[in-house]
């Protein structure tokens, strides 16, 4: 063999290494693409599953649920599936952010929570942190508005409903003397919400003859409370409270004085309200951001297949957990699926179609949508008038 032989052979072994290195690289990528095609995208849900006041977060899970699958079903994002991964924040601060912090750690690319205000306030230390997107369906505090972060939402904040449903209260029902309880473990909403109330009913000329909080988890007797509100002869008597809360107070409320008018906020709007309350909460009043006579073909779809998947009718939690989904899953198929951009793009949209009308989202995640008087007659909820517009 000379020595141009020996040159041959060694370029000739040199090409191979370099052509076996370039298949081993290609075909590590190639199938680590496909392994990535194989991978779910994880969005996590965290809201209050259990205890008396679940119902609100079952029913927002139920409608993240229904999402999620609606949009499998289709073929998912990217053609991945949409993997659901549900925690229990108890109802309880603390809880909330150990929740949040698990789902992070698991990989999603996304929270949908919290059902309450106090939790998603917790719960938000640790998305901002972690720049992780979360998206409430039903949070309204005003706390959370015009904050540049991590936090959107689909429900608007309760400033102008507050003060709607007080001239609501003050001119058409004619009350110039009311009362409220609130409950303080969600007071972040409850306590907020009833200043707002109560210094536009004050600003109109009406009293409040009597303000009275409780705590939910250490309120074991509210007969005292109750005595207490009736001793000052009221007009009418706001509650500012859960579903479950709200039911029990108007039972005996209505034993003492069977009419005095009661009006409630949205947070209270389930059937365990009307199911636990009874006759009791017949004329109830109450405020929400839920088109209940909406004929948009997309809402009453919704209610169909909600009842026909979980067997009952669904609430305001239900809607906006879906919409909220749907929200977030539009926004991820602009990211293929991935947590990067996912901010910018859901800023970007200009329009997303509700269930009942639609809306978008400012430069800081927040929405402006139209809020409704809804009365309770029949054992139904029914929409009585709109009381504020988009435009406010």
């Amino acid at each position: 063999m000379n020595i141009y032989s020996i040159k041959f052979n060694k370029k000739l072994y040199f090409l191979i290494i370099i052509i076996f290195l370039v298949v081993t690289i290609s075909l590590f990528f190639f199938i680590k693409n496909i392994k990535a095609k194989e991978r779910p995208i994880i969005i996590g849900f965290d809201a209050q599953l259990t205890g008396k006041q679940a119902e609100l977060g079952i029913q927002e899970r139920n409608g993240v649920q229904l999402a999620v699958e609606k949009i499998n079903a289709l073929g998912g994002i990217s053609g991945r599936q949409v993997q659901l991964m549900v925690r229990d924040d108890l109802g309880i601060p603390e809880q909330a952010k150990k929740m949040d912090k698990d789902l992070i750690n698991i990989g999603s690319v996304a929270i949908i929570g919290h059902a309450t205000s106090a939790q998603t306030l917790a719960g938000i230390n640790v998305t901002n942190t972690a720049k992780e997107i979360m998206i409430g369906p039903t949070v309204s505090t005003p706390e959370l508005t015009r904050l540049d972060d991590y936090f959107f939402r689909v429900y608007p904040s309760f400033k102008d409903s507050s003060e709607a449903f007080a001239k609501y209260i003050y001119n058409k029902n004619n009350i110039k003397h009311m009362s409220i309880i609130y409950d303080t473990d969600n007071a972040a909403y409850s306590k907020d919400y009833t200043i707002f109330l109560k210094n536009k009913f004050k600003s109109l000329g009406g009293d409040i003859n009597e303000e009275i909080s409780f705590s939910s988890m250490q309120q074991t007797d509210f007969s005292p409370l109750i005595t207490k509100l009736c001793n000052n002869k009221p007009e009418g008597l706001l509650i500012v409270a859960s579903d479950v809360d709200t039911a029990l107070i108007a039972k005996k409320i209505k034993f003492i004085d069977g009419n005095l008018p009661l009006f409630t906020s949205a947070w209270a709007q389930t059937e365990t309200l009307i199911k636990n309350g009874g006759t009791a909460v017949e004329g109830m009043k109450l405020e929400q951001s839920y088109a209940l006579n909406s004929r948009l073909q997309s809402f009453i779809d919704f209610q169909s297949k909600y009842k026909d998947r979980f067997g009952s009718e669904p609430c305001f939690g239900a809607a906006f957990g879906y919409e909220a989904t749907l929200t977030l899953i539009d926004a991820l198929k602009k990211t293929g699926g991935e947590k990067k951009g996912l901010k910018e793009e859901l800023l970007k949209s200009n329009t997303s179609l509700g269930l009942m009308n639609n809306f978008s989202f400012d430069k800081f995640g927040d929405v402006k949508r139209p809020f409704y008087l809804t009365s309770i007659n029949g054992g139904k909820f029914i929409l009585v008038d709109q009381l504020t517009s988009v435009s406010q």
